[in-house]
């Protein structure tokens, strides 16, 4: 397993590629003066709009593309040396976008295992834009998040959060992917970039890994 995140290089960029396609055909169809540069769809589509052009593209994506056999050639070799090779994947590829300032598409800190996912999944996270600062996601580390779920144990009520520190966000180019275990406290905050983070993101486990009670 992997104990904080590790960023790869994706396999076969032309397959990456199809992914933003599929993407950039679902926003062009709706908004014909789109130039194809999905870190400026804050420049094409106000505010308002956002969610409904997701949903429409996570649609498309889910529906119209092949996208776990795509996903294999991008990083099923990876996720092998991690989980083994008895891997289930999620039902649906995950899509994100975080427009500069808005704050309705703040996700707050939280671990995946309080929604009662299982503690030895990975998630793969895939941006179709360049990620950095506050338009990416932070991370915190083991030691940082191990200290925290202590704290909560103990007093068993809500401890005033983490705050993410700048070297908590990760910089993850378009060409390349990041895989990181969800049971660590992770989310993001406002974009407070000139630019539009657009990404994807899936869960994997092992076969044989336990379920959460």
């Amino acid at each position: 397993m992997i104990k904080n995140y590790e960023i790869f290089k994706a396999n076969d960029l032309s397959i990456l590629d199809l992914f933003k396609l599929s993407i950039q055909k679902t926003i062009k169809k709706k908004y014909k003066k789109f130039n194809g540069d999905l870190s400026q769809i804050h420049k094409f589509i106000k505010k308002k709009n956002i969610n409904q052009i997701r949903l429409d593209a996570f649609n498309n994506l889910n529906n119209n593309l092949d996208w776990m056999k795509l996903l294999k050639k991008i990083c099923l070799d990876n996720l092998v040396k991690k989980l083994g090779p008895d891997i289930m994947v999620q039902t649906k590829l995950n899509l994100s976008i975080q427009i500069p300032n808005d704050e309705t598409s703040v996700l707050d800190m939280h671990s995946d295992c309080w929604s009662a996912d299982s503690p030895f999944q990975l998630n793969v996270w895939i941006p179709m834009t360049n990620a950095f600062s506050s338009n990416s996601m932070f991370i915190i580390d083991s030691n940082k998040s191990l200290k925290y779920f202590k704290e909560l144990s103990k007093s068993g009520k809500n401890q005033k959060l983490i705050k993410p520190k700048v070297t908590d966000f990760v910089n993850v180019n378009y060409g390349k992917y990041l895989i990181f275990n969800p049971s660590l406290l992770h989310g993001n905050i406002k974009n407070k970039t000139s630019q539009t983070r657009v990404s994807l993101n899936i869960r994997f486990k092992s076969y044989f890994s336990p379920e959460p009670s």
